[in-house]
């Protein structure tokens, strides 16, 4: 199967909503859901296409939200889930129902990228020390994207 080919079918099948569904190479798939629906789209990626397998979970802030990527591998094809978490709601829910691998990846985000995962059987840190100050999360732009405002505002 191709990454077209699994777009396409995700496109015809999938009965939640999209935010975006692109195949950017054979090989390289890429589907977006609103976080209210990361859940949904796990489980139906887990039920259509088994075997799969997750290989990470990772983050980016790109400023007024943080992305969460779930990168899955079946049938000789990457697919990347992306779900946009609007800053000051920063929640989604757990995948490790659908997909027990999740759980150490999901408490990376969490301790790195302070989104509060809903639902996790276990949210202590991973990574952080437990003395780490509140509401401070390493992979934030949030000082940046402060600083970056501030510049604006006085060109």
């Amino acid at each position: 199967m191709t990454a077209s080919e699994l777009v396409e079918q995700i496109q015809s099948e999938y009965e939640g909503e999209l935010t975006e569904a692109e195949a950017r190479s054979d090989v390289d798939a890429w589907v977006g859901v609103p976080p209210a629906d990361v859940q949904q789209m796990a489980r139906y990626i887990m039920e259509t296409w088994a075997p799969v397998h997750l290989s990470t979970i990772s983050g980016v802030d790109n400023g007024r939200e943080i992305e969460v990527l779930y990168h899955f591998a079946t049938e000789g094809v990457s697919l990347n889930l992306r779900a946009a978490v609007p800053k000051g709601d920063d929640r989604i829910d757990t995948i490790t129902p659908i997909v027990p691998a999740a759980i150490l990846y999901e408490r990376e985000i969490m301790d790195m990228f302070g989104v509060e995962i809903v639902g996790h059987p276990d949210p202590r840190r991973l990574i952080l020390p437990e003395d780490w100050p509140e509401g401070d999360y390493p992979l934030r732009r949030d000082d940046v994207l402060e600083e970056e405002e501030g510049e604006e505002d006085n060109a």
